[in-house]
């Protein structure tokens, strides 16, 4: 076989070598947008239910030439901390200039040998800036494949096309002089060390990268950040107020815990929020999961850090999400707050709480009315749980006719000063929705004849409702209700009016005989025509002198 068949051969191998590999690595970049699994390690990951979306990432189709954009803006706008446009500093070549990698250099030899000296780069051709040194490389497996090429110190930005390493140190002498550095859509677990103070990169693409761990610090100069489309659980440190733009889409193990703290120390805008979603842990009674939430619902977060009530002269109440509540759709996701303004010495309730309050603590306070706020304020109408422990309530009539009762889920007011307990309005709460429990264990309601007939019954029918019904006490005597008996409660001492019977029994047969015998007197008076004995020793009165003149 001649020598000149004998190069075709090679190049067409060379060619269908490299076209496999792009073959592969499109393959999983496409199982990585479907989160059908893949990313490493061989590990079987639980699956999850995640939106459709549509990833535009750093290696785009087009056929154009020139500069390619490396994101998708968002179509809406976003009130807080959305990017509207994408950087034109940031530099991306067509997959398709890996794939011609040889053919479009007419200086490699036909038959050329691929080592870890070789110059796997090449110069972009068609660049929209003159001014502007653009290179690109590909299928890199070690950084001497770039550093063996020629003048790379004076580059202005580069492309790094299927880069396969354990680690990038990104203080390298190669990357200090670009603007824009962009090692898209190959096999990288980690990114260590950062740019020295003199590096000049503005723009930063690891997208599609398998990236696990990014322990690099953001430089000073950089502007866009796009991260998206590997397996970070959080995102590099970035130094606050920097004014940056990230894109961290389709990182589905993302927590949000993480990326909270990281966003809530500094200013920074990010590429479609509404459509990026991050792993937040929500607990809903009995069931707990771990969803995804779109990051453009942080913000509601954030405020119930700023919302968090404050009372003067006595302390900050705490607030955190308690949980989310799932609507299919992450972007509606809705989450609520926890707040606790316990142990603070109030005496009223907060004025107002944060969006979406879902449980309040006001134990071990000197509260003694809690209906007001319940009646009238907004803030408290999402409230499902009260912790009113070691207060100085006094009643529950308050709370009847209020939305929290309609809907409450836990309810303490163990250890408080209620004197009676609201029956009627409690067994209508308690009928009406099964799983609702109440604490009133360690108060001391006034106790009679009707607690022990009554009360006590009604108490142990509520036994699963009211589960320390057996702690409840008695004020007015040292037992419990449900210690009460009946014989001895209901039976009043001895007194005068055991007697009264007696005494009315008596006065009714005295009337009875005197009747009798003044109409036995008035007969002998006109029969015989004298009068009884006791009338006649009576001596005359001034009426008897007058008739008988």
């Amino acid at each position: 076989m001649s020598s000149k068949h004998c190069g075709k051969l090679q190049r067409l191998l060379l060619a269908v070598f490299f076209f496999y590999g792009m073959a592969i690595t499109s393959g999983r970049r496409m199982e990585e947008e479907n989160f059908g699994g893949g990313g490493g390690g061989g590990q079987q990951e639980i699956p999850m239910v995640l939106p459709n979306i549509n990833v535009v990432d750093g290696s785009s189709n087009n056929n154009n030439g020139g500069l390619t954009t490396t994101t998708e803006a968002a179509n809406s706008t976003y009130t807080v901390n959305n990017v509207e446009t994408t950087p034109d500093y940031c530099f991306t070549m067509e997959e398709n200039m890996c794939l011609n990698f040889f053919s479009n250099n007419q200086t490699d030899k036909p038959n050329q040998q691929v080592t870890a000296n070789t110059c796997m780069c090449r110069q972009y051709p068609n660049s929209l800036n003159t001014s502007q040194n653009n290179w690109y490389c590909c299928n890199i497996t070690h950084l001497t494949m770039i550093s063996t090429c020629p003048n790379y110190n004076n580059w202005t930005n580069l492309h790094i096309y299927n880069m396969t390493m354990p680690e990038i140190d990104l203080s390298s002498p190669i990357f200090q002089t670009l603007q824009s550095l962009a090692i898209t859509d190959g096999n990288i677990t980690n990114i260590v060390k950062k740019f020295s103070r003199m590096c000049k990169v503005k723009c930063l693409n690891l997208s599609n990268n398998n990236l696990s761990n990014v322990t690099m610090k953001a430089s000073v100069m950089l502007k866009f950040l796009n991260l998206s489309n590997n397996n970070l659980t959080e995102i590099p440190q970035i130094t606050p107020n920097h004014n940056i733009t990230l894109d961290i889409r389709q990182n589905k193990r993302m927590l949000c815990n993480n990326l909270m703290a990281t966003i809530f120390r500094g200013s920074f805008k990010f590429v479609s929020p509404n459509s990026t979603y991050c792993l937040l842990d929500s607990a809903f009674n009995w069931f707990n999961s771990t969803d995804y939430i779109a990051i453009s619902q942080l913000d509601i977060i954030r405020r119930f850090y700023t919302d968090c009530p404050v009372i003067p002269g006595k302390g900050n109440c705490t607030c955190n999400p308690e949980h989310m509540l799932s609507a299919g759709d992450p972007s509606k996701n809705k989450i609520f707050c926890r707040v606790d303004c316990s142990n603070l010495g109030l005496t009223e309730l907060p004025p107002k709480l944060p969006e979406n309050t879902f449980q309040l603590n006001i134990t071990n306070n000197n509260i003694t009315v809690i209906g007001d706020h319940f009646h009238n304020n907004p803030t408290y109408q999402s409230i499902v749980k009260l912790f009113a422990d070691n207060n100085r309530i006094e009643s529950m009539h308050d709370l009847e006719g209020t939305q929290f009762m309609d809907h409450f889920q836990k309810l303490y007011l163990r250890n408080n000063q209620l004197k009676r307990l609201p029956e009627y309005l409690l067994t209508n709460v308690l009928d009406s929705n099964v799983g609702r429990v109440i604490f009133l264990g360690g108060n001391k309601l006034m106790c009679d004849c009707n607690s022990a007939k009554v009360l006590k019954l009604w108490l142990l029918k509520r036994s699963r409702d009211i589960p320390d019904y057996n702690e409840i006490l008695c004020r007015n005597m040292p037992q419990r209700i449900m210690e009460l008996q009946e014989l001895k409660v209901c039976q009043s001492p001895h007194d005068w009016t055991d007697y009264v019977y007696y005494l009315i029994a008596t006065e009714v047969i005295l009337l009875v005989a005197l009747i009798t015998k003044v109409s036995y007197d008035y007969w002998v008076f006109k029969t015989a025509g004298y009068l009884p004995w006791p009338a006649s020793k009576m001596p005359k009165l001034p009426c008897d002198w007058l008739c008988e003149s």
